[in-house]
């Protein structure tokens, strides 16, 4: 498989990193497979989000891993189907947010395990998806900006924690694994990444799942106020009955989102689903 440096490889196709799309290529091969080292701890077969010029699917395809590669850069795409014909990758040219949920359960009828390096731009909104699809894909590997993985993996208490923090802490076990040096990159972003992985918990009913994201954005739509405050057009008893199932569940109105810890926020979400 390829191992040049990836502005050799993107000069030699005529190619450049999009800007739009936050192309930075992974282009040491030691992360390389140390990543791929710990996707290949949980089972196969493996969705791979943005697989760039191939860094993990080299490593991947050299392991005979069975892989779905979802890329939307047309020319990479191409680069990569000719590239790994004849091994145990498919290439997919597409962008990954747009596939719907029934293609997914067409390709991965037993389930599998997502792999990505995945852009600072769309982090949350793939995040979000893969809490659409923690049924079909329960485990993940994930390179992102630190930043990102601070938030995605904090407890209570800190600046960092939010509403992505407070779903995988109910949902999943999600952990920062290792961190990446911004020089590993082609072209260097400003900043570092890191790795982490994502384990979703059992069965979560979607009801309750539904409920959870409404007391929880509920609770985080003013952040800095006490959560008495908070917007509650969802309950025809107001703010008198949102004070109610905040203490129910053993929450102070008085208290504010970020102090209030993932499984608090699990128990408010049943009582809210029981109403």
């Amino acid at each position: 498989m390829a191992t040049e440096h990836p502005r050799r490889t993107l000069a030699a196709l005529g190619l450049s990193p999009r800007k739009s799309l936050g192309q930075n290529f992974l282009a040491d091969r030691n992360v390389a497979g140390k990543i791929v080292a710990l996707a290949r701890s949980l089972p196969p077969p493996y969705l791979e989000i943005g697989p760039g010029l191939g860094a993990l699917t080299d490593l991947l395809a050299e392991a005979g891993a069975p892989v779905v590669a979802v890329e939307v850069d047309r020319g990479l795409a191409a680069h990569l189907r000719d590239r790994l014909v004849g091994t145990s990758v498919e290439i997919l040219e597409a962008d990954f947010l747009a596939v719907e949920p029934p293609e997914w359960k067409r390709r991965f009828p037993g389930g599998g395990t997502i792999v990505g390096n995945l852009p600072y731009s769309i982090s949350s909104p793939v995040v979000l998806r893969l809490l659409e699809l923690r049924d079909r894909f329960p485990r993940a590997v994930l390179m992102l900006q630190r930043e990102v993985v601070d938030r995605l993996c904090a407890g209570p208490g800190g600046k960092e924690y939010g509403i992505l923090s407070v779903y995988l802490g109910v949902l999943a076990e999600a952990r920062r694994e290792f961190v990446v040096r911004r020089a590993c990159f082609h072209p260097a972003p400003d900043v570092d990444s890191a790795v982490m992985s994502v384990r979703f918990a059992g069965d979560s009913p979607e009801a309750l799942v539904a409920a959870l994201r409404t007391v929880v954005r509920a609770a985080f739509a003013h952040r800095r106020k006490t959560l008495r405050n908070a917007p509650v057009p969802f309950l025809p008893g107001g703010t008198a009955q949102w004070c109610g199932l905040l203490e129910s569940a053993g929450i102070d109105p008085a208290g504010r989102a970020g102090e209030v810890p993932p499984s608090s926020y699990l128990a408010l979400a049943k009582a809210f689903a029981r109403i």
